[in-house]
């Protein structure tokens, strides 16, 4: 992983904030861990690709932080902080494969929308850096064990909008027409993620 030599030297900076240094660090060491387990021959088919879908997103959001002023970071280091708590899990053994699922459901379009904003200037950046913050805070909430399977189902399917527009922007297929038209749904779909994540922290579980 290219990324890595640069994040270390941001963690390395004393010019880099405590906080995302803190992050940055944790970040490596369980990419370090899920590269072990991808390289190794034991690890089945469907492990690898579940390890690689967040590896993939966890890697691209370490890039960014490398690009982006210390001002701007906040939505990217809780994206990485979130996602490494991902990889955790999906590394575990342990969790259970409907909360790996759910877990999935939310990393890809979180991995779409990172690409994006690799790709689009800084400037304007503003709408899908919400998405990935609304993304964020539902994948956060998935992590939490605390969060019962009914809520897990109601926040990916919640994602699911967004999920579908990220990938229609992102699709080479898609006409440049029908892609402004998405890319102008970003927004009101991060919004409104955002809402349905603030009702659902909201509400009682059952039980």
């Amino acid at each position: 992983m290219d990324q890595l030599p640069s994040t270390l030297r941001m963690v390395e900076d004393p010019k880099t904030p405590l906080q995302d240094r803190h992050t940055l660090a944790k970040s490596v060491g369980q990419l370090t861990v899920a590269l072990r387990l991808i390289e190794d021959p034991k690890t089945s088919p469907k492990e690898r690709a579940a390890l690689l879908l967040v590896v993939r997103p966890l890697t691209g959001s370490l890039q960014i932080i490398g690009k982006t002023p210390p001002g701007q970071r906040a939505a990217y280091t809780a994206c990485a902080r979130q996602l490494t708590v991902a990889l955790r899990l999906i590394e575990d053994p342990k969790t259970s494969p409907q909360h790996r699922a759910a877990l999935l459901l939310v990393v890809r379009p979180l991995n779409s929308a990172l690409k994006i904003v690799e790709k689009t200037p800084p400037g304007q950046r503003a709408a899908y850096t919400e998405s990935v913050r609304s993304l964020t805070v539902a994948l956060r909430l998935i992590d939490d064990p605390k969060t019962s399977p009914e809520r897990r189902r109601e926040l990916t399917e919640a994602v699911q909008p967004l999920t579908r527009t990220l990938r229609g922007i992102e699709d080479p297929k898609t006409s440049p027409e029908r892609r402004r038209e998405l890319t102008e749904a970003v927004r009101p779909q991060s919004d409104e993620l955002g809402d349905r994540t603030r009702e659902i922290l909201g509400s009682p579980t059952p039980g």
